[in-house]
């Protein structure tokens, strides 16, 4: 995988509010998944670096935890990132014809506008999203 592409993902994720951080291997990922009250953390499926957005498909009973939680660490493998959102698409066709049924492309903290037209962070989703890149290059 390109470290240009990670990099890519990296100011894209960056740009939506996400904090992107890097671990050389699992260990060093689980040491940097924060242990505050609030925090959450699961395995993603893979990352988009044409947006930044990473794509989770959790089982029913931790969708709400990581949907509610204040802070959400999502762990990605380094080396697997989808380079645009039409090739995201297409991997995530083949997870719901696979089992996968519910697949969700997370961008960023949750944000909305509806409530008095203001930008309210943290309503539908995580206020904060931490994605930890797992293994390929740190540079």
């Amino acid at each position: 995988m390109s470290a240009d592409l990670r990099d890519h993902f990296a100011r894209k994720a960056t740009a939506v509010g996400a904090v992107v951080t890097r671990a050389a291997d699992g260990p060093s990922a689980r040491a940097a998944v924060g242990r505050e009250t609030g925090d959450e953390s699961a395995i993603a499926l893979f990352a988009v670096a044409e947006t930044g957005s990473v794509a989770v498909s959790l089982p029913r009973d931790e969708r709400g935890r990581c949907l509610l939680a204040e802070r959400l660490w999502l762990l990605v493998p380094g080396d697997d990132l989808a380079p645009t959102l039409d090739v995201a698409l297409q991997r995530i066709a083949a997870l719901v014809a696979l089992g996968h049924p519910y697949v969700t492309l997370m961008t960023g903290p949750s944000r909305t506008a509806d409530i008095e037209r203001a930008l309210t962070v943290g309503v539908h989703g995580p206020r904060e999203l931490h994605v930890v890149l797992v293994g390929g290059p740190l540079s």
